[in-house]
């Protein structure tokens, strides 16, 4: 278990990342508020998410805070409400995320008619496989209505997406590389990824898929 920083200590280390971009004194604030974050994350289990991802989306809240609390103006005792409240507040955000776009259409379910007339599902559209799925959406849409059906998902999902098929201007990663990257196994990872895939094909983002194809 990581030692737990005093007050001084806490307080150097937040001067030498802001001021000095030491990286090791960034290490040791978010290594040593870790059990925080963990902590905070296993009281929304069962919610959607799994630890892994609200843990993930705790770090961000963390790592926001670290960058942001004014060590000069404020007291260094409040230090510890403020990114509980900061990592608590991120993961709220990632499970209402989560929420807001769990419902995902059937790929037999109409969805509308195409040029001839005829009936238009989804499976029409995109792949099921989720290599396909991507290259389909990329291929066919603008990358912006990429990138905003990116949204609806959570920030390590996002993640993933983006490095398993290239999107941030950098090569695709194999879901073993990504699995590392991420210190978990590739099992999750995929199930991770077929997840995002499943949540892009919201009807909000399937629709607008549908109109780019039509014009």
């Amino acid at each position: 278990m990581a030692r737990k920083l005093s007050l001084d200590e806490t307080k150097k280390c937040l001067k030498a990342w802001r001021e000095l971009a030491d990286k090791e004194a960034l290490e040791v604030l978010m290594i040593s508020n870790g059990g925080l974050v963990g902590y905070i994350a296993k009281k929304y289990l069962g919610k959607g998410l799994t630890f892994e991802e609200l843990q993930s989306a705790g770090n961000e809240g963390l790592l926001n805070s670290i960058n942001k609390f004014d060590y000069n103006e404020r007291a260094i005792e409040g230090f510890s409400t403020y990114i509980s409240t900061a990592i608590e507040n991120q993961i709220r955000m990632e499970l209402r995320k989560y929420n807001k776009h769990s419902h995902v259409l059937s790929f037999d379910q109409p969805i509308g008619q195409n040029k001839d007339g005829d009936e238009l599902k989804i499976e029409d559209i995109v792949g099921t496989d989720a290599d396909q799925l991507i290259d389909d959406i990329i291929s066919e849409m603008k990358i912006d209505i990429v990138r905003d059906a990116l949204q609806c998902l959570t920030s390590r999902e996002q993640q993933i997406i983006l490095l398993r098929y290239g999107l941030d201007d950098v090569h695709r990663k194999t879901q073993d590389e990504v699995a590392k990257m991420f210190g978990c196994s590739q099992t999750t990872i995929a199930k991770q990824e077929q997840r995002a895939l499943t949540k892009m094909r919201h009807p909000r983002n399937t629709r607008k898929l549908k109109d780019f194809i039509e014009e």
